[in-house]
């Protein structure tokens, strides 16, 4: 894998030295024939000679050549710049476990069923583990992936992820995600194209329509006939409809500047997206029924979404330049060429401009799987897990994720015997990062993603956990009311049907034998409601409910030892009820007490 990686870094270093190499070449070979083409003018006139004509024709034909050729190698040169950081970024991260893609802070929600308490946001989160987009669409849709999984989505993306995972899709994948580097999107601009394409705007009468093919032409007659033949009749009307195209133009330009989306560099995002939507679209080597139905998105119109996008980005860079007085002018005067352009604009938005959504949601619904894809390719221990509908669960070796593979203890547990397990450990035992290995890999399969487990069953289900929460002072409330709260909020949810439930050490905000009972009211209510899960706790006497429910409630724990005059943690999960304690060895060994 690594090796791998550092073959594609090889490739692409060298690949963008060939590029840089030929780009300085082609500029160059462009500055000597700019430089011809001034000597070629220059004879023109002093020898009045047409074969200087037809050269200096040839030279501009040559130089504007080049300049496409230049353009689409720096283009390329780009996107081998940008192979270069994604395969070093992936060793680094591989190697030296460093973050380095976007942590999707912003969509984080303090009062989700799980994100806070699980760590799905922020720095060195799962999000941030996973994520490989680029675009701010992209970026939003794995964070819906990550909040609201859809049941039936996992054995579509199940499939979708395995299949991109493999290694001989890897180029296409780092292709794809160089590429959607390029788009320098923002929120506000998918806000601004929406505006765009929801704004109605009247097309061109039939008669306007008429007029501006007929005048430019009538003017050109009319110029011709009345100033070589001196016909003034025909200067008369070369005159007045002078005048007239451009009152006519000067009247549309405010409509014009007013028709273009707000954003800047029209021409070059939409480029860049327009290439995105290409490699979707020629991506036939990937079969499976998600990604199929992703790319017929694409390809459902009487011309596929890269040809209106590309068409979209040349009429509004056309159009850009109708502020341009010293060009339009001339121009409009004797072609209304941005009249001409304003109407295939509003053409194309009759057409187009409704789709405009779900094209760019593609790409990032590619994007989301192209992370799901890199995630998977850079674990290839992990296992997709196995589904069924008779709320079986299962985890064989079952580890964190975020915790490097040489640091990581796996655990093995089972649901099918007992459905809910009661959690007893000392302090740092581990109970809380098996708590948090549990729900961030059954997060995981509920995304349709494999897991951090050599084996695993899962039914489907909701996930609810309450570990870790906010106090909201500014609201005026306190720990132990946002505890309430998300106890009550899990147990309507498991009214309306069972749920994978994870509790740390409950209704801490107060005392003691208050807190017992508390605990013991839950953990029977989490019965009754059929329930699946686990309840960590330090308070033993809670483990004796497993008496009253032997058939559903289970009693593991972590342990700990004293040894040497040290404290060792296997952090291995056992069967039974925790004996050993450490809080007083430990503020003794401190000097606290």
């Amino acid at each position: 894998m690594i090796t791998t990686y550092q073959q594609l870094l090889e490739q692409a270093t060298l690949s963008e030295q060939q590029l840089a190499k030929k780009a300085h070449i082609i500029g160059t070979i462009r500055l000597i024939i700019a430089l011809s083409t001034l000597a070629a003018i220059y004879f023109i006139f002093k020898e009045n000679s047409w074969v200087f004509g037809t050269i200096t024709l040839l030279l501009i034909i040559l130089f504007f050549y080049l300049v496409t050729i230049h353009k689409n190698t720096n283009l390329l040169r780009k996107i081998a710049q940008q192979k270069i950081t994604i395969n070093q970024n992936e060793i680094n991260f591989l190697q030296k476990n460093q973050f380095f893609s976007a942590n999707g802070k912003e969509f984080q929600d303090d009062s989700h069923p799980y994100s806070y308490d699980l760590d799905i946001f922020g720095t060195h989160s799962l999000y941030q583990y996973i994520n490989r987009t680029h675009t701010f669409l992209g970026r939003k849709a794995l964070a819906e992936h990550f909040l609201h999984p859809e049941v039936s989505e996992i054995a579509p993306l199940q499939a979708t992820t395995e299949e991109l995972s493999q290694e001989e899709h890897l180029r296409w994948r780092q292709e794809f995600m160089a590429t959607t580097t390029l788009i320098e999107d923002t929120k506000d601009f998918y806000q601004q194209i929406k505006q765009w394409a929801m704004k109605k705007e009247k097309p061109f009468s039939h008669l306007l329509q008429i007029f501006v093919w007929g005048a430019p032409l009538l003017l050109i007659i009319s110029l011709i006939v009345g100033y070589m033949f001196e016909y003034e009749f025909f200067k008369t009307i070369f005159k007045i409809l002078a005048v007239t195209n451009l009152f006519i133009f000067f009247s549309f330009i405010g409509k014009m500047q007013k028709s273009k989306p707000g954003f800047e560099n029209t021409y070059h995002l939409l480029y860049a997206f327009k290439r995105s939507i290409t490699q979707i679209e020629k991506a036939t080597h990937l079969r499976s029924v998600q990604f199929q139905r992703l790319r017929a998105q694409l390809l459902t119109r009487s011309q596929s979404a890269s040809q209106s996008i590309s068409q979209l980005s040349r009429l509004l860079d056309d159009l850009d330049n109708v502020g341009n007085i010293l060009v339009s002018i001339p121009l409009n005067c004797f072609t209304f060429y941005h009249l001409h352009t304003y109407r295939k604009l509003l053409a194309w938005k009759r057409i187009y401009a409704e789709h405009i959504a779900s094209w760019f949601s593609v790409i990032a619904e590619v994007e989301v799987l192209n992370s799901f894809a890199n995630f998977s390719y850079n674990n290839p221990s992990f296992a997709f897990p196995s589904l069924n509908d008779k709320q079986i669960l299962s985890f064989e070796s079952l580890g964190h994720p975020l915790i490097p593979a040489k640091e990581r203890v796996s655990n093995t547990i089972s649901f099918t015997s007992h459905r809910f397990v009661i959690l007893t450990g000392s302090n740092m035992s581990g109970k809380s990062t098996f708590l948090r290995a549990l729900g961030v890999n059954m997060l995981l399969a509920m995304m349709g993603l494999p897991v951090c487990a050599k084996k695993a069953t899962v039914y489907p289900m909701k996930l609810l956990v309450s570990m870790r929460l906010s106090d909201s002072l500014n609201d005026g409330k306190s720990y132990f009311f946002a505890e309430i709260n998300r106890l009550r909020s899990i147990i309507e949810q498991l009214e309306e049907a069972p749920c994978f439930v994870l509790l740390d050490e409950l209704l801490r905000g107060t005392n003691s034998e208050d807190k017992q009972l508390g605990t013991f009211r839950i953990i029977e209510k989490m019965v009754a409601l059929k329930a699946i899960g686990v309840i960590a706790t330090h308070d033993l006497e809670v483990c004796s409910l497993s008496n009253k429910y032997p058939d559903i409630l289970q009693n593991k724990c972590f342990e700990s030892q004293i040894i040497a005059g040290e404290l060792h943690f296997d952090y291995t999960l056992k069967e039974g009820i925790c004996q050993n304690k450490n809080a007083t060895f430990l503020m003794e060994k401190m000097g606290i007490i």
